[in-house]
């Protein structure tokens, strides 16, 4: 009973408080500085997914993980490492589907009597309107276009329109409109298609798409919603700002709802109960787990034998020996996402990248995938701009990604391949193939595409990979090399094949491996020579060069 009420101290009540401040916290501000006072503009998919996950690691490492030390395991390490998991996501489910909740709960149904009304209000979401103006002859339109699937199978097809709103017909000679209607069209087809026939799909899709424009009805709509920070947000801004006939300082971009106001509130129930079964989760896995005595003696065999056998000569021999073994002392652990020693490049590349992805992410333009306009505007690489002046495109589109798992994919590759190169060729010469293995692969793909936005670090790494091929192959005879060298000559064969499937750059691949096989072959002399002089030109099977 006594060791019940310790655990419950130790571990379930300050889960309970650390969740529930989190869920409380979180939720409050969210609704304060994002949704009362708008201060900041931030995707919405971010705010009510993203950021909660990411944020529950915090509470979770200073203020639950110490005391999980104390339960007993036979693996503690594993065991601590699941326990965050779980911790984890019980801190992060329940907020998440709080936002959902919050989100729909507090925004209120305002009536205004013209849309000029809607720019001067703040803090408001959904709207109806009594007197207005649609002007269907003056659209912007934005055309998109992108691949999806979990196997690039899908070639996706947009258009985001917007109409201006005005507070009557005759306002259409005006030349300034803030309130515009939102129109979204789209049509999925096979990846699989050739170009010409991507094309024609195209323009059957602007057909059906002109087509069902010009029979929609714009005034059956029950309320009008404002379209939160997003990539679709962004598209249609974009439109705004295509739109020749009228400016807009601050425009509010309205999408039409045709469902009852009163259903699009979330259950806060769903936030409860996930909530609960959280909580009895954890507090089932604290009831089956035995609490770590901190004065339990570890098992001493030697100990046990000389009770069972007093007299045995093992034990005098052991007796007789009183000089203390040396210790060898312990090998520094290094972190594969930190800086150190013969190991700074790598990480700090790593850093850069995701520093502008989060940059993109904050600037509201996505947080899965960016658009191919937003890509544009940050210096993604395209044949029309690049080979017209704008050559800094080659360097810049490598640090550009296309969204989350693009970036992910990218940054482990980087890792894996930096980790294995930059403490045998140096941090300088790894630095300087990165980026010139970037330049080619970009060079590459804009010679093969000639109508296609290229983004992404790959072409570079591939060009690290490239670098390990002729270290490796020199050292055949070695078998550790030898595996390495099958593992890298696989991964690299695995994502080339993968990428014929389409909506994967494989002439920046290419180009990049080949830079990196060029540079591999030309620096390994210097790099054997080096490696020669710091051991005394001994050099162990092992860790031969040649």
């Amino acid at each position: 009973m006594n060791q019940m009420k310790e655990k419950f101290r130790i571990f379930v009540w300050p889960y309970l408080i650390v969740a529930l401040a989190y869920l409380l916290v979180y939720t409050a501000l969210h609704w304060l500085l994002f949704i009362k006072l708008d201060l900041f503009e931030l995707d919405e998919d971010l705010l009510k997914f993203w950021l909660p996950i990411a944020l529950a690691w915090l509470p979770v490492l200073f203020w639950l993980r110490p005391s999980l030390r104390k339960l007993e395991s036979n693996n503690p390490e594993r065991s601590e490492f699941i326990l965050q998991i779980i911790l984890w996501l019980g801190l992060a489910l329940p907020v998440i589907f709080a936002q959902h909740y919050m989100i729909s709960a507090t925004g209120k149904l305002s009536a205004v009597h013209h849309p000029t009304a809607i720019s001067q209000q703040s803090g408001t979401r959904y709207y109806t309107l009594q007197q207005y103006y649609v002007d269907k002859n003056n659209a912007g339109i934005v055309n998109d276009a992108q691949i999806t699937g979990r196997y690039n199978e899908k070639y996706t097809m947009s258009l985001y329109v917007v109409l201006p709103v005005l507070d009557q017909a005759s306002d259409t000679t005006g030349k300034t409109c803030n309130t515009w209607y939102a129109l979204y069209f789209s049509k999925t087809v096979s990846n699989d298609l050739s170009a010409a026939e991507k094309e024609k799909a195209y323009r059957q899709f602007l057909h059906e798409s002109q087509n069902e424009f010009d029979t929609l009805s714009l005034n059956n709509f029950t309320y009008l919603e404002k379209v939160p920070y997003g990539d679709s947000r962004s598209a249609y801004l974009q439109a705004v700002q295509d739109n020749k006939r009228f400016s807009a300082a601050k425009p509010v971009i309205l999408q039409p709802r045709f469902t009852p106001f009163e259903a699009h509130t979330v259950s806060p129930i769903w936030t409860i109960l996930v909530f609960i079964a959280c909580f009895v989760i954890w507090v089932a896995i604290v009831v089956y787990s035995r609490l770590r005595n901190p004065h339990e003696k570890l098992f001493n065999f030697h100990e046990a034998f000389q009770r069972v056998h007093p007299d045995h000569p093992a034990h005098a021999a052991r007796t007789e020996d009183t000089h203390p073994r040396p210790v060898p002392p312990p090998r520094p652990k290094y972190s594969l996402l930190k800086p150190h020693t013969g190991y700074k490049v790598t990480p700090i590349l790593m850093y850069i990248n995701v520093a502008i992805y989060l940059l993109m992410v904050l600037k509201g333009m996505g947080v899965m995938e960016f658009r191919a306009e937003d890509l544009l505007k940050w210096g993604a690489n395209y044949r029309p701009y690049t080979v017209n002046g704008e050559w800094w495109r080659l360097l810049t589109s490598t640090f550009l990604h296309g969204g989350l798992i693009h970036l992910a994919s990218n940054m482990f590759g980087l890792v894996i391949a930096g980790a294995f190169l930059e403490p045998m060729i140096g941090s300088r010469r790894l630095l300087i193939s990165y980026l010139i293995a970037g330049i080619v692969a970009s060079g590459a793909s804009t010679l093969w595409h000639p109508d296609t936005v290229s983004v992404g670090a790959s072409g570079a790494i591939f060009g690290l990979f490239g670098i390990c091929i002729p270290f490796l192959a020199k050292a055949y005879h070695n078998e550790m090399a030898r595996r390495q060298l099958f593992n890298i000559l696989f991964l690299v064969g695995y994502n080339l094949v993968w990428g014929m499937s389409g909506g994967v750059d494989n002439a920046a691949h290419i180009g990049g491996l080949v830079a990196g096989l060029v540079t591999g072959l030309i620096i390994h002399p210097a790099v054997k020579k080096e490696y020669l002089a710091a051991h005394n030109k001994e050099i162990p099977e092992e860790e031969t060069l040649d």
